[in-house]
């Protein structure tokens, strides 16, 4: 494959590079074309001028020194131009080319992939919002398939970015002073009144349920999982046990 870090096969079996799905960014800087399989940041002349298209998945440009207050999507097909000193170009895996089996058996997963685990075409899109147990599925000749799609590693393993994707099951957090203690239920207001309750936006966003995992839906205030806590004293602590994803960490696993 292009980038055994990005890219993988879905079909079983299949040895063909041409079976390889993955991230695919094509940029243009300074009169030169060249291609992106992974996350890189750009540093260039002022006056230069970016332009972009998402040949493969989605991707995301962060301002680096801004990195989740200032950025843009760009979806499977999407091309834009921008013009600045830096840029970080970002695959985004969760979701397009993997699912995390802790959010319903990969109920939020929207990928491209239009195949299922036997090569074949499916006469759907490859999704999953029954939450069956197999994964994300499609139909193939009036019959459930899985699509071979691999499980995320990242935002399940660990917590990648400002914390938002985190879908792991941690749910004890650290209080000041070093208390570790039991998270509060989302759907809970004992022991503390809050207002981050599950309905669809926030089950969506930021993975909140009936469940008291650690998750962050208050990105602008911090940027790590957190919950509030079953300690009276202490309505809300940070999950430092919930580990930060880098390149140690695999995107994926089948």
């Amino acid at each position: 494959c292009a980038n055994n870090r990005t890219y993988t096969t879905y079909t079983t079996g299949s040895v063909s590079p041409d079976a390889c799905e993955g991230p695919l960014l094509k940029y243009t800087v300074d009169g030169k074309d060249k291609e992106l399989t992974d996350v890189e940041t750009l540093t260039m002349k002022e006056s230069s001028t970016l332009k972009l298209t998402a040949s493969s998945g989605n991707w995301v440009v962060r301002n680096p020194e801004h990195p989740y207050s200032e950025s843009i999507v760009l979806k499977q097909g999407d091309s834009t131009s921008i013009k600045a000193k830096s840029a970080t170009l970002q695959p985004m895996m969760a979701n397009v080319f993997c699912y995390k089996d802790t959010e319903g058996h990969g109920a939020q997963f929207a990928g491209y992939q239009n195949k299922d685990v036997k090569g074949r075409t499916c006469d759907s899109v490859c999704r999953n919002t029954e939450g069956l147990d197999i994964g994300p599925h499609c139909l193939v000749k009036n019959e459930t398939s899985p699509c071979g799609i691999p499980k995320c590693v990242w935002d399940v393993e660990c917590s990648a970015g400002d914390g938002t994707g985190y879908r792991g099951l941690v749910n004890s957090a650290t209080l000041e002073g070093g208390k570790t203690v039991s998270c509060q239920a989302w759907n809970k207001d004992y022991p503390h009144v809050h207002t981050f309750h599950p309905n669809a936006y926030n089950t969506a966003t930021y993975g909140i349920g009936k469940n008291n995992y650690c998750r962050n839906p208050d990105p602008r205030n911090t940027q790590t999982p957190w919950c509030y806590t079953t300690d009276h004293w202490g309505r809300y602590g940070m999950c430092s046990t919930v580990k930060v994803c880098d390149k140690t960490f695999a995107y994926f696993k089948h």
